[in-house]
């Protein structure tokens, strides 16, 4: 984003300030008088040509500019200075604390503290915070606070600024956050080197044609995409799935139809046991084992290493994925959840708390694809609250899922 100043940067040769221009100031009010007389001022400043003493008065003038009334003259000083020494920080902060048309050239160019950013990144102005966006080098830290507190076109710039230091973690809440908003998502999938875990995050979320050049830029294999995809849409079944699950809907008709269309896998039926969708779960279980839903809900409360085993095989689900069902059922069993609304916040958080910690270590390809339901359109509070109650530091990802994603 560029803006062109009210007035033109000093060229050699300017003349110097002088008793004449100090008259014409006086009898001339106009907006453009003291954008000349400031031009002036700053070249005094900047070629040190003036005692100490004439010195100090010239910046206290400017200062006065700085603070003027009109806008414009105060845009013409920010764009004057932005580059020059004579940018001092009492002048940076009131030109920074200036509408955005003001604060502009001196938070996208001139050499600013983090912690200054990051207070003026607190405010709500959109035009200063892409200003920071766009800085030839944005720190960390600073990337951070944009994803945080910015909007949309910020965040958009500060994908597009390659010289932008964005932490994977942040990069990672982008995708998540808006892997489906294409002024995020396109410059995202754009930044080179990204992490698997961010191509992973971004594929089951953007076009068709943003999948295809991330398969190609990264040489995903086919497999990985399809599960990728897979995952998404299964996702999206069951936000779309989950009104009709709490509102008294024939969940038995709705499993047989997920069935009959292919869509009634073992993953989506973890992703509805741990959102304490325990109707619709009991259902899928019921209708994949081709037997009465009375008898899996039976099946599903023997606590013995029998009852689920027996469920798992009729319902043509592997052996190998039974214990983070079993771990989820243990919860239902202890907290005595029947899924209702009030507590379905809470058995969430200890679902996902006793899943990751007691099968969080198991080296299982399947398992592992199942525990990453655990995490999908949920807030990092409420992971970092459930790992609280683990034990566990958030860890969702380990070095071998690096190696599926074909980095």
């Amino acid at each position: 984003m560029s803006r062109t100043p009210t007035a033109e940067t000093p060229r050699p040769g300017t003349r110097a300030l002088s008793a004449g221009d100090v008259r014409k100031l006086l009898a001339d009010r106009s907006a453009q008088a003291r954008i000349d007389t400031m031009s002036k001022v700053v070249v005094e400043l900047s070629e040190d040509r003036l005692e100490p003493r004439e010195a100090e008065l010239a910046r206290e003038v400017l200062l006065r500019f700085a603070r003027d009334a009109e806008v414009a003259v105060r845009e013409a000083v920010a764009w004057q200075i932005h580059n020059s020494p004579v940018l001092t920080d009492d002048l940076a902060r009131t030109l920074a604390a200036d509408v955005g048309r003001v604060a502009f050239p001196v938070l996208r160019f001139a050499r600013l503290a983090d912690d200054f950013l990051l207070e003026v990144l607190s405010g709500r102005d959109a035009e200063k915070h892409v200003a920071i966006a766009g800085r030839a080098r944005v720190s960390p830290v600073v990337a951070d606070a944009i994803v945080e507190t910015a909007t949309l076109p910020a965040i958009g710039t500060l994908l597009r600024n390659d010289g932008a230091e964005i932490p994977t973690p942040t990069l990672e809440r982008v995708a998540d956050r808006y892997g489906d908003v294409a002024m995020v998502a396109d410059p995202l999938a754009d930044r080179p080197d990204l992490p698997p875990t961010v191509v992973e995050k971004l594929i089951h979320r953007v076009s068709e044609d943003l999948r295809r050049t991330l398969v190609e830029r990264y040489q995903v294999p086919p497999s990985v995409v399809a599960e990728l995809v897979g995952r998404g849409r299964e996702a999206a079944t069951m936000l779309l799935l989950a009104p009709l699950t709490r509102d008294g809907t024939d969940v038995e008709l709705l499993a047989r139809h997920l069935h009959v269309n292919g869509r009634l896998t073992p993953t989506l039926l973890f992703r509805a046991l741990c959102a304490g969708d325990l109707a619709l779960f009991t259902a899928g279980m019921a209708v994949r084992a081709g037997i009465a839903v009375a008898n899996a809900g039976i099946l599903l409360a023997d606590d013995g290493p029998l009852g689920l085993r027996s469920l798992f095989e009729r319902a043509q689900i592997h052996s190998h994925l039974t214990p983070p069902f079993r771990s989820a059922l243990k919860v239902v069993r202890e907290t005595g959840y029947e899924g209702g609304e009030a507590d379905r916040r809470a058995f969430q958080l200890a679902v996902l708390a006793r899943v990751h910690a007691e099968c969080g270590h198991i080296e299982e390809h399947a398992v592992d694809e199942l525990l990453m339901q655990l995490f999908d359109g949920k807030s990092e509070e409420e992971i970092d609250r459930a790992m609280e109650m683990a034990g566990l530091p958030f860890l969702p990802l380990r070095a071998s899922d690096d190696r599926r994603s074909g980095a």
